[in-house]
């Protein structure tokens, strides 16, 4: 076996692939790219994708192809689920990404999918021009460098409710009132944007909101986007009424959805959907959940009777923290929403061997077996360790919580303008040294903090001082998100006076999840419920109709 077939997952069809003398990203491979005065080919690519798989197949086992990398090239392969830090810089427009990079890691040019003889061509071209035109591309660089720099002037923004309006009416311009979901083809699911309906259809009272969100779900759940065989979503429709997916399954996908199922009550979907995650995903000893199936196009065309369990496409076993945790939020919340008491057992098994395997009191969570800890682990990590807490998991989890948070203020923070970047800044190779603060983490961050803040009921309120800081540390993006943006308004509109319901009834724990969607619970020995909103508590009360009228009344208060 060579060194590339050991280290790099390539198609699981015939190729050549291997034969390419792969590199991991690495200061050694960075370095004998300077050594040898040779420019990088950096291929991103991902266990689930189609067409990388089809470029291993077709250009990377061409012979020509493989001997120009290998004369001419300093050759990198990077898989997106486990550096998607590195993905979010050199991403040239989907997967595969084809990238040819400076010794340094400066962008001279790329694409994605690449036929063997454009490749050919454009192999000869670049290494080419880097052997006779240095000072050349020593000066473009240097000038994009600059531009950058100047381009990059990092300001806080200023927060008011209206953003959440505005963001909201993003959401339902682009709702598609006849197929569901949003916008045309491609249609992806956009589950934040579902759970902000689902979410501001209860506390606006606009019934209008949730039907749109559950018509959406409907469309998607019954084209053929879903698996009506084995369950599950496939990752997005190549055509506007979800006729027609891309056929891999993504673990990242499924826990907004299982989220988004069961808030929106579609509960024989949900069943299916989790079904499908608990038998082909989950493994079954350490109940931990891999990362994603293949596509494969002939095999989801078969009937129930006519699909082979032994030729079923490929599960990528990698098990990705920010996924499995985000997963064991949706779980958690499914179960005690649609009185699912296994959904609960998995959650709490998945947590305990998760936190076992990838976390150290004081130095977070790690992404994957052989990649650190980046911001979205800490931020998914942390929201499920007070997750935990509030649904009754044990005592250990709101330490865990703590702890998280404080790691992800001393690694992540910028301490000039407040919010997290997207990794802790240990490598800095190439484009990795230039700072990004992501919308989407930023807002998971903001989440958690004010559930931490609600849970802690300090009087000060640290967590959510820090939580306004982080959205306001990137207030600016969410004018160019639009929809995408749904996320931020889910978190924003949380910040206005987040609401506690302390209770050890699990009867009243539910009645309140139902009645609120942002009540955080706190688990007490009191068999009766507190509603406090701020710094206002109500009386005890012991049913569930009284629990949902003093939340009407918080609603109010919170008003």
């Amino acid at each position: 076996m060579s060194e590339s077939e050991g280290e790099f997952h390539f198609s699981p069809r015939p190729n050549r692939a291997a034969e390419i003398r792969w590199r991991q990203w690495s200061e050694k491979a960075f370095e004998d790219a300077r050594q040898l005065n040779r420019p990088i080919l950096l291929s991103i690519s991902a266990v689930w994708c189609h067409w990388c798989h089809v470029m291993d197949e077709t250009t990377y086992s061409h012979a020509g192809v493989i001997d120009l990398i290998n004369r001419d090239y300093v050759p990198i392969r990077v898989d997106n689920d486990v550096r998607p830090d590195i993905n979010q810089r050199y991403n040239m427009g989907g997967w595969p990404t084809t990238a040819f990079l400076t010794s340094s890691g400066d962008i001279l040019t790329g694409g994605t999918y690449m036929p063997p003889d454009q490749m050919a061509d454009a192999l000869s071209r670049v290494a080419g021009y880097y052997r006779s035109h240095q000072p050349e591309i020593v000066s473009r660089v240097l000038e994009a460098r600059k531009r950058a720099g100047s381009g990059s002037a990092r300001s806080a923004g200023e927060l008011d409710d209206g953003i959440v309006d505005s963001i909201l009416e993003a959401v339902k311009n682009a709702y598609d009132p006849e197929y569901g979901g949003f916008g045309g083809a491609p249609k992806f699911p956009q589950t934040d944007a579902l759970l902000l309906l689902l979410e501001q259809a209860q506390i606006r009272s606009e019934p209008e909101l949730r039907e749109m969100a559950v018509h959406s779900l409907e469309k998607m759940a019954g084209g053929g986007t879903y698996d009506r065989v084995e369950g599950g979503f496939f990752r997005y429709s190549t055509t506007q009424d979800w006729s027609v997916p891309h056929f891999e399954k993504m673990l990242e996908d499924h826990a907004g959805l299982v989220w988004a199922l069961a808030l929106g009550g579609l509960d024989g979907v949900l069943d299916t959907t989790t079904q499908y995650l608990d038998t082909v995903l989950r493994d079954q000893k350490t109940g931990l959940y891999a990362g994603s199936q293949d596509a494969d196009e002939h095999y989801y065309s078969l009937g129930a009777d006519e699909r082979d369990p032994q030729q079923a496409p490929y599960v990528d076993r990698r098990v990705y923290t920010s996924w499995n945790c985000a997963l064991a939020i949706a779980y958690l919340d499914a179960a005690m929403r649609r009185q699912r008491p296994q959904l609960r057992e998995h959650a709490a098994k998945l947590l305990e061997q998760v936190f076992h395997d990838r976390y150290k009191k004081g130095e977070g969570l790690v992404h994957t077996d052989g990649a650190g800890g980046l911001l979205a682990d800490q931020v998914w990590g942390l929201w499920a360790a007070a997750r935990a807490h509030e649904s009754g998991l044990g005592d250990r989890w709101l330490p865990v919580a703590l702890d998280l948070a404080t790691h992800l203020e001393d690694q992540y923070a910028d301490r000039e303008l407040g919010g997290y970047f997207d990794h802790a800044g240990g490598d800095q190779l190439g484009r990795l040294g230039d700072p990004i603060k992501p919308l989407g983490e930023n807002s998971v961050a903001a989440l958690a903090l004010v559930e931490l803040d609600v849970l802690t009921g300090a009087a000060d309120m640290p967590y959510l001082s820090r939580a306004r800081r982080v959205l306001e540390s990137v207030a600016a993006l969410p004018r160019q998100y639009g929809l995408m943006a749904a996320v931020f308004a889910r978190a924003l509109d949380r910040l206005r006076q987040p609401i506690k319901v302390s209770t050890g009834n699990s009867e009243l724990a539910r009645a309140a999840v139902l009645a609120h969607p942002y009540a955080v619970i706190d688990p007490n020995g009191d068999k009766r419920a507190v509603v406090c909103v701020g710094t206002i508590c109500f009386a005890p009360v012991s049913s569930a109709t009284e629990v949902g009228e003093a939340l009407q009344e918080a609603a109010k208060t919170r008003a």
